[in-house]
This record gives structure tokens, C-alpha cells and sequence, in this order.
């Protein structure tokens, strides 16, 4: 099952408050992609729903852009929201994972937020990788540079050091 990005983030996020690590905005756009990238290469099915686009700092997730961009390059000091479409009141976005989902979460966080924003913008920059292909696309339409799922799984399971 794949999940909202905003839950996801929050669950990044609360992990980061729990070692004593600030994340950004910026930051956590890689975070969630890295993850989404391990997930799709390890379970063959996506971490999240959401659209990922090719900007030109790395692989942006909209919402999570739109959700932290008052922060700045500042930490992030608050948590993704999301209407209940139950109730129309905004509420914290979560979600339950699986066990063996928290498990991996858990493995590979650590990870992630241990390196600095720059060193995964520019790992998400690898010549031949899924932002660098979608962003240097060969006159191909692809008005949203939408990083498709296939693209990511593809390479990160024939790049994926076992």
C-alpha cells in the first residue's frame, strides 16, 4: 500500500526530532525520494502516492514543497496537514505502516538524514539517474517532469549495491 507523502514525511521527521536532527525543506524532498527510490528497488511498489518532479535542485514532491516552503532553508518546525475528507477539518497527516515497512523505514532513515541536503541533491544528480534523465529529457513531452516510478525502480535496482 502506498501512502500520503505528507505521513511519511511527518514519520521522517518525527525520526530526525528523535536523534536530534533538524531537517529542511530541501532536505526533506530527498529524504522521502531516497526512501521512495529504496522502496520501489527492495518491494517492487511505491512508498507513496505522490507525484515526484525533476526542479532544478533534485526531485521535489509538490506537496512537501508547498507544506514547509515558510521554512526556508530553516528546520522544520511544525508537521504536514491534510484535509479529512470525513470532516473537513485539517488534521496531522499519518499513516500505519506494516510491520516489515517499519522495519526497512526504520533501517534506512538513519541514513538519510545523517547526510547534508547538498550531498543528496547531488546524489539525485548522477549523470544517467531518474531526475537527471526526466530533467535533460531528449524532446520528449513531459510538461510536468514527472519522474515516473518505473524510471526509478529501474535504476535503482541495477544500481543498488547488495
Amino acid at each position: 500500500m502506498a501512502y500520503d507523502v505528507r505521513a511519511i514525511a511527518n514519520y521522517v521527521l518525527d525520526f530526525a526530532d528523535g536523534e536530534g536532527r533538524g531537517i529542511s525543506n530541501l532536505h526533506i524532498n530527498k529524504i522521502v525520494y531516497f526512501l521512495h527510490a529504496d522502496f520501489l528497488a527492495t518491494f517492487e511498489r511505491p512508498l507513496v502516492t505522490a507525484k515526484i518532479e525533476a526542479w532544478t535542485h533534485g526531485p521535489v514532491f509538490r506537496e512537501l514543497y508547498h507544506q514547509f516552503k515558510t521554512f526556508g532553508d530553516n528546520y522544520i518546525a511544525s508537521r504536514a496537514t491534510c484535509i479529512d475528507p470525513r470532516t473537513g477539518h485539517r488534521l496531522t497527516a499519518s499513516c500505519k505502516l506494516h510491520a516489515e515497512e517499519e522495519t526497512f523505514l526504520r533501517a534506512v532513515i538513519p541514513k538519510y538524514i545523517a547526510m547534508s541536503p547538498g550531498a543528496l541533491v547531488a546524489q539525485s544528480h548522477v549523470e544517467g539517474g531518474p531526475w537527471d534523465t526526466t530533467w535533460n529529457h531528449d524532446n520528449r513531452a513531459n510538461p510536468t517532469m514527472k519522474i515516473s516510478d518505473d524510471l526509478i525502480r529501474e535504476w535503482y535496482q541495477k544500481t543498488a549495491k547488495h
